[in-house]
Order: C-alpha cells, then structure tokens, then sequence
C-alpha cells in the first residue's frame, strides 16, 4: 500500500508537471549567428536578463539564432521590413534610429566610443610621435564597409581604406594596405588571435575617443517587444543584474584596466551623427572614464 501511495504521488507531481508545461507560453526571439566565443555570449546573457526580468509568470523565453552569418547591413535591411520578434544589437546612429526602433541603453555605458590602435609592431616608434588629432592625419585607418565608425573617422577627415570583414582588415594591415585598424576596447581581448597571427600590436599610449555606443533594436512597428525590452532593461537597472554582467565580464574588464594605464593621450573626435535623442545625460548610462584613472 505505501508503494502505492508513492507511485501515486509520483504520477501526480508528473502530471502536474506536464500540465504547468502545457500551460506555459512560449516568447521566442530571433537574434543574430550563434555566439563562438564564451564573451560573444554577453549580448545574449544580457537580453535574455531584460526579457526575463519583464515576462509574464506563465512565459518561457525562447531565444532563437539565424543561422547563416550575415552582414549588418542585412540584419538591419531585413528587421526593418520584418515585424517580428527581431532584435539586433549594434552601434547607433542617426540613419539606423530612423530605420528600426532603439533601445535606448547603452549596452557598453560608453566603452564602444574608446578606440585603441592596432598597428605594425614595426611602426611603433612612428606612433610614438603623435600627440594630435592632426600628427594622425599623416595615418591611413583601416575600417568595416557600412559600420558606422567608418562615417565618424570620414568626417573627421581621416583617410579610409574599407572591406567587408574584420578578418579581412587584420589581413590588410598586416600586408601594410593601411596604417591602423581602430577597435573598441571592448573588443581587444577577443580578437587577440588576430592580432598575434598577423604580427600586429596595440599601440599602447593613443585612444580615440567620440561619444557612441550599442544598442538593442526591433522593428518600428513592434510596439510590444520595445516595450517589453525598456521594461526590463529598467528592472535589471535597479536590482543591480545588469551591473554584476557588465562589471564581471572578461572583455570589459580588459577594457577598463586597459583604460585605467596611466600615460594614455586621448584624443577627442566628434560624432556629428550621435542622433539628438541620445541620453547622454541619463544616470548610471555612461561611465566616467576619468573616475576610473
């Protein structure tokens, strides 16, 4: 009779189970290629904490990965005329806020904005000479077709040499096509490979620094998915979740330290296409690099 009484049990916890299961709604979000690298899964830790934090009791998040790498230009392209539950993180700016709807948090607080120079090691004595935004104009930069870096280093009336790929690029330098290759601090730490396989550096002392940085969006139209991702993103601001993931981040914290070196020469750039929403003065939303020095 116990035996009995435990199977019943048993099949009755199962079936509540599967009732609670059945009665479950899924909420599934398509997002770019699948992450390679343990840090390339930041975007997705974060965004899975914003939609957690504002689902519904009876919603389980399902996050979903196109499968075919795609340029950004396409990514954008194709959530601006899919209404569907679409999110894409990337660096913002006036031309991509008028074509899908932004998220207003900086994903980065900022750190996208602080560009390191990765250079020939044999031409670091030449970049041991430059203090001004002008000693760089002698320089030619390497950057991405269509990424909106590439507009902010034009306007400023550096010279440009474009390809597709990041991989092409570090190919390019290294056959000295260019003099250097920007990449955000946050980026250094992973693509390290490409640096050390190309016999590249980072030039230790210069970065440029113009306000900019990543943001999560969705189509226009998808009033509800907007919504939901400000929620959250508000929620995870106060209980402290999105400070413990950014704060305990490798990339990041590279980034940081590399930041806190002492003798570093920053030089100042403008973004004339930082869209006039931008909210710059926000609490919380941008670091204070001085702070950290």
């Amino acid at each position: 009779m116990r035996l009995f009484n435990i199977r019943l049990l048993l099949l009755l916890c199962f079936g509540l189970l599967v009732s609670a299961v059945a009665e479950s709604r899924i909420y599934v979000v398509d997002v770019q290629l699948k992450p390679t690298a343990k840090d390339d899964y930041y975007y997705v830790d974060l965004l899975r904490l914003i939609l957690n934090a504002s689902k519904a009791p009876d919603e389980v998040i399902d996050i979903h990965f196109y499968g075919e790498k795609i340029s950004q230009a396409r990514w954008v392209a194709a959530i601006e005329k899919d209404e569907g539950n679409n999110v894409l993180w990337t660096m913002t700016n006036a031309e991509r806020e008028k074509a899908m709807r932004p998220i207003r948090v900086p994903i980065y607080k900022g750190l996208m904005g602080y560009r390191a120079l990765v250079i020939r090691k044999d031409d670091e004595k030449r970049f041991a000479k430059v203090k001004t935004k002008e000693d760089l104009m002698a320089f030619t930069f390497g950057q991405g077709l269509h990424w909106p870096d590439t507009a902010i280093l034009r306007k400023n009336q550096f010279r440009i040499l474009e390809a597709v790929t990041k991989e092409s690029l570090y190919k390019m330098s290294a056959a000295r096509r260019f003099d250097m290759f920007p990449r955000g601090v946050i980026e250094i730490l992973t693509e390290d490979d490409f640096i050390r396989q190309q016999n590249l550096m980072v030039e230790p002392r210069l970065i440029l620094h113009y306000q900019a940085d990543m943001y999560f969006f969705v189509n226009k139209n998808n009033t509800e998915l907007a919504e939901r991702l400000e929620k959250g993103w508000d929620i995870i601001q106060r209980n402290g979740e999105f400070d413990k993931l950014f704060y305990n981040t490798d990339r990041i914290m590279y980034a940081l330290n590399f930041l806190k070196q002492p003798g570093h020469t920053i030089i100042e750039l403008d973004n004339p296409f930082l869209p006039e929403d931008t909210p710059l003065a926000k609490p919380g939303y941008w670091l204070d690099i001085n702070a950290l020095r």
